[in-house]
């Protein structure tokens, strides 16, 4: 009987010292752990659509050349009429881009087309005197109508900011016209002066461009850029008759390439 009665006691201390005990041991760990999930990180890849606006200028001179030998060339080789003048073509363009990209880990690649009006001229005018030579007045003037361009891309990405180069086609219309004047009596235009000459060329011209632009996506799905190019479309000669007798008088080239820098915003689809 004693047996039973101490074993009843054990069995009692047994079931009001095991649950306090339990709660004075630490939880046991879970089996796993769920693994954190890392915020998506901005992808390039895909077709976008944008627009822009910036500033291009021109950076050759202008040539006349070859003048007859009755009067322009002497002119020339003397100095009274200019063998170059620097228009100095300068200022707005703006239009509108698209284009595809791919990326792949930090490199992104892809291809970008653009057109842009373009506002970019200028106009040079140098009046000198010589003796023997009279008062003679040259003029150029140059205009870079629009341009457009099919260029590849290739830069590296940190997620949402992109540094690339570009470089391609360039192609665009442009226009120049020249005139060297002899001023005074009987007037100081062509229609009645007995020695000017005058010419002007308006052409299409296909070239190559380069440069280089960084991108950041400020928002889903939209980014803006900032970009340099460097163009070339090549040059155009022409002629540039006399007046008086249309046989005579001299050629000039203009030359049609610059740069640009423009800020833009895309919309990535």
């Amino acid at each position: 009987m004693t047996q039973i009665w101490k074993l009843a006691v054990a069995c009692a201390f047994a079931a009001t010292a095991i649950p306090a005990l339990a709660a004075d041991l630490p939880a046991p760990a879970p089996l796993y752990k769920a693994a954190s999930v890392a915020a998506p990180s901005y992808s390039w890849t895909g077709f976008y659509l944008g627009l822009n606006a910036g500033y291009g200028w021109g950076d050759r001179n202008f040539q006349l050349f070859n003048g007859d030998p009755a009067f322009y060339a002497p002119a020339l080789a003397a100095g009274p009429i200019p063998a170059t003048l620097a228009p100095n073509p300068q200022g707005f363009i703006g239009g509108g881009q698209a284009g595809y990209n791919i990326q792949s880990g930090l490199v992104v690649y892809g291809i970008e087309t653009d057109i842009q009006y373009s506002n970019v001229k200028g106009t040079a005018a140098t009046a000198t005197r010589i003796s023997p030579f009279p008062n003679i007045l040259t003029t150029a003037q140059q205009k870079l109508d629009w341009l457009g361009t099919l260029r590849g891309r290739l830069g590296v990405s940190n997620s949402d900011f992109l540094l690339y180069a570009t470089g391609g086609l360039a192609y665009g219309h442009a226009s120049a016209s020249s005139s060297t004047l002899v001023t005074g009596p009987p007037g100081n235009s062509c229609a009645n002066n007995l020695y000017c000459s005058a010419g002007a060329v308006s052409t299409t011209k296909a070239g190559w461009t380069a440069g280089m632009g960084a991108e950041y996506a400020f928002a889903q799905p939209w980014t803006v850029k900032l970009e340099y190019l460097y163009y070339s479309l090549g040059s155009a000669t022409y002629n540039e008759p006399s007046s008086s007798v249309p046989t005579t008088g001299m050629q000039a080239t203009a030359h049609f390439s610059g740069n640009l820098i423009r800020a833009g915003v895309n919309y990535k689809f």
